[in-house]
C-alpha cells in the first residue's frame, strides 16, 4: 500500500482504530513478542492481510503518519510506534496474523540498513529462529500464542520474501507450508543457492533468548539499536549502530 493510498484511506474512513476481541488478544501477542509500541488499525481496504508502517513514516513532507493518525482518528501514537494495519476481512487464527507481523517487522529491520547487504540472509535467518524457539516459553503459552499457528505466519511473510512471490504465503516452492520450515535442512540449502554469503548451521545453533529484550516497552529506533548490537555479536559482526537513529529516511 503506497503513501498516498494509505493516506486516502485514513480519510474516507477505509482505517479506522482496531477493537475487540480479537484486536485485544493480538496486541497481548504483540506486546509478548517485543517491546515496542505499537497501534492496532483495521483496514477495509487493505491489499494485504498485514501491513507495518513507522509512526514517522510521511504521508505528505513534513506530515507523519502519526500525526495524521492522531488528528484523524483521534489515537494516541507513542512516539516511535510502529503502526500495524490489519485486513478487516481475513480470517483465520490471531497467532498467525501475529507471525506475519513479527516477519514483517524483522524485514523492516533489514530495510534499514542496520546489517550489512551480504550478511541479511544470516541476520533475517538468526532473528526468526530466535523467535521460533522463543514462543515456548511459559510467558508466550500465557499471552494466548499459538506457537504452531505463529510460526505458520511468519512462514508465510518470510517465504514471499525468499521466494521473491509477489505476497505472503503465495511462493509454490514448497518449504514454507509448515511450522517446523526453520528446523528443515532443505530450507538451509536453499538458502545457501540463494545467498553464498549464508554461513549459519541451523535453527538450534541459534540462542532462543537472543530476542529477548529486557526492560519495559520502548521506541522501534532503540529496540532496533539492541537488536543491531545481539545479532551482530552471534552472527560474528561489528554492530552497526552508531547512525541507527538517523535512518528515518529508508523507513517506509
Amino acid at each position: 500500500m503506497g503513501q498516498d493510498r494509505l493516506l486516502e484511506d485514513i480519510w474516507m474512513g477505509r482505517i479506522r482504530a482496531a477493537r475487540g476481541g480479537e484486536a485485544q488478544a493480538l496486541s497481548r501477542q504483540l506486546r509478548a513478542l517485543l517491546p515496542v509500541h505499537h497501534v492496532l488499525l483495521t483496514t477495509d481496504a487493505g491489499d494485504d492481510r498485514v501491513t507495518v508502517r513507522m509512526d514517522d513514516a510521511e504521508m505528505m513532507p513534513a506530515l507523519p503518519l502519526g500525526d495524521v493518525l492522531t488528528e484523524e482518528l483521534g489515537l494516541d501514537v507513542p512516539y516511535g510506534a510502529l503502526v500495524i494495519l490489519r485486513d478487516g476481512g481475513s480470517a483465520g487464527p490471531v497467532s498467525y496474523d501475529a507471525g506475519m507481523i513479527l516477519a514483517e517487522i524483522l524485514l523492516s529491520v533489514l530495510r534499514t540498513g542496520l546489517f550489512p547487504m551480504e550478511r541479511e540472509t544470516d541476520a533475517l535467518f538468526a532473528m526468526a529462529a530466535s523467535y521460533d524457539r522463543l514462543v515456548e516459553a511459559s510467558g508466550f503459552r500465557h499471552s494466548g500464542l499459538d506457537a504452531a499457528e505463529f510460526r505458520l505466519g511468519l512462514a508465510a511473510s518470510l517465504g514471499a520474501y525468499w521466494s521473491g512471490a509477489r505476497r505472503a504465503g503465495a511462493d509454490t516452492c514448497g518449504l514454507f507450508d509448515r511450522p517446523d520450515f526453520l528446523r528443515r535442512p532443505s530450507l538451509l540449502r536453499y538458502l545457501r543457492a540463494l545467498d553464498a554469503s549464508f554461513t549459519l548451521n541451523g535453527a538450534e545453533a541459534v540462542p532462543a533468548r537472543l530476542m529477548l529484550a529486557q526492560g519495559g516497552t520502548r521506541p522501534f529506533d532503540d529496540w532496533m539499536e539492541h537488536v543491531g548490537q545481539v545479532v551482530s555479536a552471534e552472527i560474528g559482526l561489528s554492530p552497526r549502530i552508531s547512525d541507527a537513529k538517523s535512518r528515518n529516511s529508508h523507513k517506509n
